[in-house]
């Protein structure tokens, strides 16, 4: 493990020298600007959650009716490098690498003085007129809206999915007048599913075949996304869409025995900004086996479908440049019928608070109430309270 640790900060330092290299040279002619933060969150929970550095549901308690916990962590830190060609034969190109520290966090081997990088986005654009190419691992197009919360996830198995994946989209930007841009995405996804075994009855030695089902499949997935900004007179800017996805997956057996199934999901997203410094935004979804999308509260995909709706809405207030206010709520809602247990319902209300004390120190608080539902309508609360100071560059 410490020469993987290794082996990747050394590869992370070369790619940056060599960025460094090639931006000093003449050719090729980008633009390259390192950008980052330094974060420390610390937390307290009454109860035991997901994760602990972050929270995405309650556990069940086996012992205590309160587990009180606390958690302090640097995982968030991030650091990127964006490369641009304003202008290059008349295509601009631009390319993004950034890493956060989050990788193995759900694995209890991973100490927690000693994280490792996880790779967030690492993708380009190419641009002409109204055309974009988008290549590369970046944000699904499905639910493009996120809510401001401290709390790493947000909101993730709480009523907001979408994730980041492998993919190749085009996108094509409408302009119909001078208030209004029009943007319209499809591409093609990696497929990342679990392995399922077949409903059907194996055969005396028969078992699943312990690779990914969406590997499986043979085909990527699908997504699609329609996204309208509209800016009004008074200055208010009022952004309204809708977006999908469509899977297939496929649980094989080790003797070349399969079943199909397939992940879905409609959404709706809409935000407000009004230009006298506060707005709302909000997302709405229905789908099926979204645990990979970070839906259905990550229960287990299930061969005959997890149907699951969700959403969240936030509300937000900026008096001052520096001082910013948040609060919301989400909610997962698979349909207990579908899948024989586990959790079945997940709710959170959030408020936050966030100061600027310069404009590259950042400290901020948040409150949050969860609610998680399991099968035989056991219900487990959790409040946690959260805070966070970062630095930007």
């Amino acid at each position: 493990m410490r020469y993987l640790r290794l082996a990747q900060v050394m590869l992370i330092g070369a790619i940056f020298c060599l960025g460094a290299v090639a931006g000093a040279e003449d050719k090729p002619a980008f633009n390259l600007n390192w950008y980052g933060a330094l974060q420390l969150d610390g937390s307290f929970d009454q109860n035991l959650t997901s994760n602990g550095n972050f929270s995405m549901w309650v556990e069940p308690q086996a012992v205590d009716e309160s587990d009180r916990q606390f958690n302090m962590t640097a995982n968030a830190t991030r650091l990127g490098i964006i490369a641009n060609n304003t202008n290059r034969n008349n295509f601009i190109i631009n390319g993004k690498l950034e890493f956060d520290l989050y990788a193995g966090s759900f694995g209890p081997e991973i100490q927690e003085n000693n994280p490792m990088l996880q790779l967030r986005h690492a993708f380009f654009t190419i641009e002409r007129d109204n055309l974009k190419l988008i290549a590369g691992q970046t944000n699904d197009l499905v639910s493009p809206l996120n809510p401001a919360t401290l709390n790493y996830a947000a909101l993730w198995g709480c009523g907001n999915i979408g994730y980041r994946r492998p993919q190749v989209a085009m996108a094509y930007n409408f302009i119909p007048n001078e208030n209004t841009n029009v943007t319209m995405a499809a591409g093609f996804f990696r497929t990342i599913g679990s392995d399922l075994t077949p409903t059907f009855s194996l055969a005396a030695g028969e078992s699943r075949d312990v690779s990914d089902d969406g590997t499986d499949a043979g085909i990527p997935s699908l997504q699609a996304l329609v996204d309208i900004n509209q800016r009004m007179e008074s200055g208010n800017i009022l952004r309204l869409g809708i977006s999908g996805l469509y899977g297939k997956l496929k649980a094989e057996t080790n003797l070349g025995n399969s079943e199909n199934y397939e992940n879905w999901a409609v959404v709706t997203h809409m935000s407000l900004t009004m230009a006298a410094g506060y707005g709302a935004s909000g997302e709405f979804f229905v789908g099926s086996n979204l645990n990979s999308y970070l839906g259905s509260i990550l229960n287990d995909s299930r061969i005959d479908g997890i149907k699951t709706s969700g959403g969240w809405v936030s509300a937000w207030v900026q008096p001052e440049e520096q001082f910013r206010m948040n609060a919301g709520v989400g909610i997962d809602d698979p349909d207990e019928g579908d899948f024989p247990g586990g959790r079945t319902q997940n709710r959170c209300i959030f408020a936050n608070v966030s100061y600027a004390f310069i404009p590259e120190v950042t400290m901020g608080f948040e409150v949050s109430h969860w609610e998680t539902r399991y099968s035989g309508n056991e219900r487990m609360e959790n409040v946690r309270a959260q805070t966070s100071i970062s630095m930007n560059f």
